[in-house]
């Protein structure tokens, strides 16, 4: 007699379920100027935690642009469809930087100098500078030193480390 064989057990796939952007407590903004004698800026949006940064890329960004779970900062710069050339949004924003509280407290250089060399780049793009090039190299290194001190100094005054 033949016995039937045991089914198989279904694999519980983990659902990643985020809150509505309409019921989103807002992320903390804070403004970071990559060149303080020029009006544009760099938006640092400064999260909780990773979920709560997440749900704050999907309600400025839209719910295309959420990036994978395991995601610690983000980076989002802009350009123009037509032209190709860097945009900028209103206000003066050349990117936004998208940041965690618990994440940053486990490693904190390496992800502020990460997002902050990441929207360094951008500005060395609106700025229309070739990296190939000691001073475009310059442009970009004197960005993220700005925005490195700038990021810093949010950090310990909203006692992400203390």
């Amino acid at each position: 007699m033949l016995f039937p064989k045991r089914p198989v057990r279904r694999q519980r796939a983990r659902v990643d379920r985020l809150t509505n952007a309409f019921r989103v407590y807002p992320a903390r903004a804070h403004r970071v100027l990559p060149d303080p004698g020029r009006p544009f800026r760099v938006e640092l949006r400064l999260a909780r935690n990773r979920r709560h940064m997440r749900e704050e890329i999907a309600r400025m960004e839209g719910p295309k642009a959420v990036p994978e779970p395991e995601c610690m900062g983000l980076v989002r710069s802009w350009h123009s469809k037509i032209t190709g050339r860097p945009a900028v949004r209103p206000g003066g924003v050349i990117a936004r930087v998208y940041l965690n509280r618990r994440d940053l407290r486990d490693k904190p250089s390496e992800i502020v100098s990460h997002e902050c060399t990441h929207a360094g780049m951008a500005w060395a793009r609106f700025n229309r500078v070739s990296l190939g090039r000691m001073a475009g190299e310059e442009v970009l290194c004197y960005a993220v030193g700005k925005m490195v001190a700038q990021v810093n100094r949010i950090g310990y005054a909203e006692g992400v480390w203390r």
